[in-house]
C-alpha cells in the first residue's frame, strides 16, 4: 500500500458493542504491519463526521485512506473478515 493507512471507528457512547469494537480495533491495529492513523469518533459528540462519512449504524470502521473508502459494520470480532472487507489482507504481520 503506497498511501498511509487511515482508519476511523464510529461508536455510540459506551454501548457494549462499541466498547467491544474499540478493544478489537486495538488488537487489529497491533496486527497490522503498516502504521495506521486510527481515530475513534463518538457519533453523539461529532454527528457531523458521521454525516460526512454517511454512517447509518454503529460501530462502523471506515478505511478512509488509501482509496477507495471501505466500511465494516459490527464489533470487528472476526479479524479475517474485517481485514478482507477493508482490503488489508496483505498488511498483517
Amino acid at each position: 500500500m503506497d498511501a498511509p493507512l487511515t482508519l476511523r471507528l464510529y461508536v455510540s457512547g459506551q454501548a457494549l458493542n462499541s466498547r467491544t469494537a474499540i478493544r478489537n480495533l486495538e488488537s487489529l491495529r497491533a496486527a497490522l504491519t503498516a502504521s495506521a492513523a486510527v481515530e475513534v469518533v463518538d457519533v453523539r459528540e461529532k454527528p457531523e463526521l458521521a454525516e460526512e462519512d454517511r454512517i447509518l449504524a454503529t460501530p462502523t470502521l471506515v478505511r478512509r485512506e488509501p482509496p477507495p473508502v471501505r466500511k465494516i459494520i459490527g464489533d470487528l470480532s472476526d479479524t479475517h473478515r474485517v481485514l478482507a472487507g477493508l482490503e488489508l489482507d496483505g498488511t498483517v504481520a
